[in-house]
């Protein structure tokens, strides 16, 4: 009988120590997907304001072609009405031409660059989501785990 109890003893103190384990496995798991959660969000909002910061720049440089596009056609207009090429006018619009090629080329550089940028978080953040989901069924699992060692205690009280 001695023996019994002292087995029934050492079982539950195995299963307390089992249990604990779970629990601390259980709060590592939660950690680490706080953790992952904090740094997809802290990316996301970097991320966000770098498009922001981008799309200001297009803006802007959107109205400046927009201004010169406007300049432009005033000095067509002009032209027309007198007939008369301006030589000043003629460097000027080859002028903003080059610029404009140059503003378009770096601008479409730029969107390449933004769409890689992009492409590559969202398989970043994929592979997040996919790790948050892999940790929760971890926990799930540590958690059902722990539910088991928790009603095998009690019974061997019983026994």
């Amino acid at each position: 009988m001695r023996d019994t109890t002292e087995d029934l003893h050492r079982e539950v103190e195995e299963l307390r120590s089992e249990n604990e384990y779970l629990k601390d496995e259980l709060e590592e798991l939660r950690c680490e997907m706080l953790e992952i959660r904090d740094l997809f969000q802290e990316e996301e909002v970097y991320q966000i304001q770098q498009l922001r910061l981008q799309l200001e720049q297009a803006n802007k440089t959107c109205r400046i072609l927009q201004y010169r596009l406007r300049k432009a056609e005033r000095r067509s207009i002009r032209v027309a009405q007198t007939g008369q090429v301006d030589g000043e006018l003629v460097r000027s619009l080859e002028h903003d031409i080059k610029v404009a090629k140059s503003v378009s080329l770096r601008l479409y550089n730029e969107l390449e660059a933004v769409q890689k940028r992009n492409l590559q978080l969202e398989w970043e953040n994929e592979a997040l989501r996919e790790k948050t989901q892999e940790l929760e069924v971890a926990k799930q699992v540590l958690q059902a785990e722990a539910e088991k060692a928790k009603e095998v205690t009690p019974t061997a009280y019983l026994n």
